[in-house]
């Protein structure tokens, strides 16, 4: 048997979200593009969380910190309680809590994303 997804799905990860990871298939909608960002976290694949977020972002400009962020902070499980719809096409959000440990100091980010899909892809905008 193969390792759960680190994203909370209760997958095995092959089944869940190494597909995106590995490029094999774009995220189908917000979702599954949070928890294989998520995921992305976990696994410190910088490249994978860069070409999710939204071009605007411009996340190549802070690659250094977001991989020094890597060595710093042990992520602990993702919660999702919450995905809906914008109110334009192609716009959804997700809710979900986020624990972690960093430099040994517990904490947890609670947020409302928003995605947008654009070319046929979902990306990570704020």
């Amino acid at each position: 048997m193969s390792q759960l997804c680190p994203c909370g799905s209760a997958l095995e990860y092959s089944s869940c979200c190494q597909r995106y990871l590995s490029g094999a298939e774009l995220a189908p909608g917000p979702s599954q593009l949070m928890r294989s960002r998520y995921s992305a976290f976990v696994m410190k694949d910088a490249d994978y969380l860069i070409k999710t977020w939204h071009p605007s972002c411009q996340a190549q400009t802070f690659r250094a910190e977001l991989e020094k962020g890597f060595s710093q902070t042990e992520w602990l499980g993702l919660t999702l309680f919450a995905s809906d719809e914008g109110r334009v096409p192609n716009e959804g959000f997700v809710s979900f809590v986020a624990r972690f440990n960093d430099n040994n100091r517990p904490g947890a980010i609670i947020e409302r994303s928003r995605f947008l899909k654009e070319n046929g892809q979902w990306y990570y905008i704020d």
